[in-house]
């Protein structure tokens, strides 16, 4: 087992135990948020005919070489209705948004252009230029194109465009289930009052919504009092999961205990601390080949530490195509004290300059136990281990963090 080690390595080791969930049908009406198996080739094309993209008149530009001019309207086109006339010279087709444009017609007049006579007739006051408010049949996309690939996340848009092409159902990624296992004495449930001594279980709940909101199921939350034997029960309904997820009882403390009762169930640990704060001492190993995780039991560096390596993780695990959430250049507002030696995950609220330019500056206090912190925070001010004691104008790398609003 590697010990202190650099946050690349240690999330490198993570993503190399990731093996692809299986492949599994879902219907069109359940399938957000879930991850594309297959790439998505358009059967049809769409959209499948010449439409108008304005109501107005189906035209030929040509006869309105000289305006305002007057044409006989043959049809009335509603959207959803075949024409039935092909346009000659000097006439014309009423037509609404979406129909069909009928043949021998090359533009269409909006309806403010004109006027309606009383003898079957419209006045043209303006001309379009040919093919002006027509979409193009195979506008947005061509019969046999390739329209996603595999990884893509399914979001609102995507589901549009699956329906638009046709896909009553998708093959998908299974969505991997995670084990959350909160451990403590201190521990209580959300609904109680605490005691002396004692604290609520934030880190369960907070966990559970991470591993929904990158593509999971929850196993529990679970929670596991500071004895072997609760820990063992606990451990014994987790491992039906694909992932586990401990937070708390992973440090050298007397009653962190997890750890033990892991080594004595046959995992094979990989590596123990991190060059990082907060949560530097994350464990990670695997367990019946599964992987496991012993997060630190501080908020803070429970729900860092979930983000920077289960995440990627499931990530991989479903094939997704962006592991990693992209980092950005900007500019530090404001000094921060630092020493060398460890990776920062500053959290951090952004701005945007009269020019354009990104600027980042902590939060306030960055405790590990301070969740407010993540509360407020738009996202992590990444400080390389080797920086020192940046000061203000420093430029610095700045994750989002996707749930924001």
């Amino acid at each position: 087992m590697q010990e202190l080690i650099g946050v690349e390595e240690a999330r490198q080791i993570v993503l190399d135990t990731a093996s692809l969930l299986p492949i599994e049908p879902v219907l069109l009406a359940e399938v957000l948020g879930r991850t594309l198996a297959e790439p998505v080739v358009s059967r049809d094309t769409i959209p499948p005919f010449a439409s108008s993209a304005m109501d107005g008149f189906a035209v030929r530009a040509v006869d309105l070489a000289s305006t305002p001019a007057d044409l006989t309207i043959i049809e009335t086109i509603p959207a959803g209705t075949m024409p039935a006339q092909r346009v000659e010279t000097g006439m014309c087709a009423r037509i609404m948004t979406g129909a069909p444009v009928p043949d021998g017609a090359d533009a269409i007049a909006p309806v403010e252009w004109t006027t309606l006579l009383d003898d079957g007739r419209v006045q043209i006051a303006r001309a379009p230029e040919p093919g002006q408010f027509i979409r193009p049949a195979g506008q947005d996309v061509a019969a046999g194109a390739a329209v996603f690939d595999a990884g893509t996340v399914v979001t609102p848009p995507v589901i549009g465009m699956l329906a638009t092409l046709g896909f009553a159902d998708v093959a998908v990624r299974r969505a991997p289930t995670v084990a959350v296992v909160s451990t403590g004495d201190e521990i209580v449930d959300v609904d109680v009052s605490p005691g002396p001594g004692q604290i609520r279980n934030s880190n369960g709940p907070a966990l559970a919504a991470q591993v929904v909101a990158a593509g999971g199921v929850v196993l529990g939350p679970f929670h596991a009092a500071d004895n072997e034997a609760s820990i063992r029960a606990v451990l014994d309904q987790a491992r039906a999961a694909d992932v586990l997820v401990f937070s708390g009882g992973v440090s050298m403390g007397e009653h962190d205990l997890v750890r033990r009762v892991l080594d004595a169930e046959g995992w094979a640990p990989a590596f123990w601390r991190v060059r990082q704060r907060p949560g530097k001492p994350l464990a990670f190993g695997t367990l019946d080949g599964k992987p496991v995780f012993g997060l630190p039991g501080n908020p803070v560096s429970s729900s860092v530490c979930f983000e920077q390596y289960v995440r990627p993780l499931l990530a991989a695990m479903l094939g997704r195509r962006t592991i990693m959430r992209p980092t950005v250049a900007a500019v530090l507002d404001e000094p921060i004290r630092k020493a060398a030696g460890l990776h920062h995950f500053v959290r951090g609220l952004a701005r945007v300059d009269d020019e354009g330019r990104l600027h980042v500056r902590p939060t306030g206090a960055q405790g590990s136990n301070l969740y407010s912190s993540m509360v407020h925070a738009d996202g992590l001010i990444h400080l390389a281990e080797g920086l020192e004691d940046p000061a203000a104008g420093t430029e610095v790398a700045f994750e989002g963090l996707s749930w924001r609003a």
